[in-house]
């Protein structure tokens, strides 16, 4: 008869081995290159998909409305965006050195917008399997890399949730509704969940589990609140970009700035919580647009959540392209061997 330890032992392995083929998988290095290149190809082929359904979903969604260009106002929308998605791939950097290790900025940003475009791939696995993958070739060990990622998403959702929560607490149709107020519920759990003695016991028991190594270190709670404050300002900037570029569909005043500017925060937190969607595709548009509506027409609301849309997905591929480019550029230029002057043969 079988023992509760044999059966256990059993279990075990099974999760070990479970783990080292998760492990495997994740590296994306097939030891047969011909297997390899092709799934390389296969990759960058469901990646390039994705984006493109992102950019043309939108485009076909597009209402139509009357257009007021405004030059000025587009530039300072796409310069806020930029701003935004380089200070959220040097968030991650700091996250990772803050777990023992540090990149090279213009690595960790290849890393960070080349697997950022995996979420646009349904379920969004792609993403951490893209950034293990990645991050390993450069000395990253994948749980670490996991960890980040484990990290970087409660961080940058509880900022987000932190000023759309003003969205919600200040909503007209709700005074004099305490209810409200459980909005604050969600930032405070992903507080809790990423705290120090809960999250690093549960994945040091996650890792042992599946015969890896345990964490050797975990973001202190300050540190935490630091990255959430930071990302909340993150969402700030990508929401004054909304309403610069709000202003090339429907005249929007100073007075609605508030608005305009929380819109972003709500339609990235919906997008967040609807992960099953490729980028959140529709969830999030749809949820800005509703977080304009108190201070545009639906047309002009949905034009905008759109445009937002196509705009970010557009400079994230660009951003990974150009860090990618350059990346390589620094990885070449430092393996070049050094051109040492011979000394010049004495003249007769």
């Amino acid at each position: 008869m079988e023992t509760a330890a044999g059966r256990d032992n059993r279990g075990q392995s099974r999760l070990e081995r479970a783990g080292d083929l998760a492990a495997r998988a994740t590296s994306l290095q097939p030891s047969d290159p011909n297997l390899r290149r092709g799934l390389h190809a296969a990759i960058a082929i469901v990646v390039v998909l994705g984006v493109g359904l992102a950019v043309v979903a939108g485009a076909g969604d597009f209402p139509d409305v009357d257009w007021r260009f405004r030059p000025l106002a587009l530039l300072l929308s796409i310069l806020a965006f930029t701003m935004y998605l380089l200070g959220s791939a040097e968030l991650w950097r700091r996250i990772l050195r803050a777990l023992g290790h540090d990149l090279p900025r213009l690595r960790s940003n290849a890393i960070w917008f080349s697997s950022g475009l995996g979420r646009y791939v349904p379920t969004a696995v792609l993403l951490p399997v893209l950034r293990m993958a990645m991050a390993e070739r450069e000395g990253v060990p994948k749980r670490i890399t996991l960890a980040s990622v484990a990290y970087e998403l409660p961080l940058f959702l509880t900022g987000s949730v932190l000023i759309s929560a003003y969205f919600v607490i200040t909503l007209p149709d709700l005074e004099g509704i305490w209810q409200r107020y459980l909005v604050l519920v969600l930032p405070a759990i992903a507080l809790i969940a990423i705290h120090p003695r809960v999250f690093h016991p549960l994945a040091d028991w996650a890792l042992t589990r599946t015969g890896r190594e345990p964490l050797p270190a975990s973001l202190p709670g300050p540190r935490s609140a630091e990255f959430v404050a930071l990302y909340a300002l993150l969402c700030l900037l990508a929401g004054a970009a909304v309403y610069f570029l709000a202003q090339s569909i429907f005249p929007v005043g100073a007075d609605n700035l508030p608005t305009v500017v929380s819109s972003y925060a709500v339609a990235n937190t919906v997008s967040v919580l609807a992960f099953i969607l490729p980028g959140g595709l529709g969830a999030r548009e749809a949820s800005m647009a509703i977080a304009l509506h108190p201070v545009m027409p639906t047309a002009p609301a949905v034009a905008v959540a759109v445009l937002a849309r196509i705009v970010q997905v557009a400079l994230e591929a660009v951003c990974a392209f150009g860090a990618v480019l350059l990346a390589r550029r620094q990885r070449e230029a430092s393996a070049r061997p050094l051109r040492r002057l011979s000394p010049s043969a004495p003249r007769e």
